[in-house]
């Protein structure tokens, strides 16, 4: 079971997100009809671990395996999604990831339908991530200098 509620005053999410960089690109995503991108990842489900959390989701999206670098940051963030216009409160801890296999490399762009979920991915340099709507928004400052120990970011 995922660790996500819906309560009157808004959604809680447990969630993990997973950076991977390569060639000084980074990889994002963007499901069908949305006007915001992220970085891959979901939701935690009740007794995993995030690090087992963030391998699982990557492979369940993209269908391959990844070896977790180090956490990066903890991110409390209190938002309003634009087009669910519903109120969050998520959790998320973002990792950096290292790919096994190099097949994702191939295309600088590459559509997957997860059960029925259209997701394009896209390899946006670091520079590029600064002029797009990427979510949350902090990533688009932080990604250019990655920390050496895990900082605790509060996003209201």
């Amino acid at each position: 079971m995922d660790i996500s509620f819906k309560t009157a005053e808004g959604r809680f999410n447990y969630r993990v997100g997973g950076l991977i960089v390569h060639d000084n690109k980074l990889l994002i995503m963007q499901d069908q009809g949305q006007p915001y991108y992220y970085v891959p990842g979901g939701r935690i489900k009740m007794n995993e671990k995030s690090e087992d959390a963030v391998k699982r989701e990557i492979k369940e999206e993209l269908g391959v395996e990844v070896t977790v670098k180090r956490m990066l940051w903890v991110n409390e963030n209190f938002f309003k999604e634009e087009t669910l216009n519903e109120q969050f409160h998520e959790i998320c801890f973002f990792y950096l990831l290292e790919l096994e296999d190099e097949k994702l490399l191939k295309n600088n762009e590459f559509v997957v339908d997860e059960e029925g979920k259209i997701h394009t991915y896209f390899w946006k340099t670091l520079n590029e991530l600064k002029l797009i709507n990427l979510y949350p928004q902090f990533l688009r400052e932080k990604i250019v200098e990655l920390p050496l120990h895990i900082k605790h970011i509060v996003v209201t």
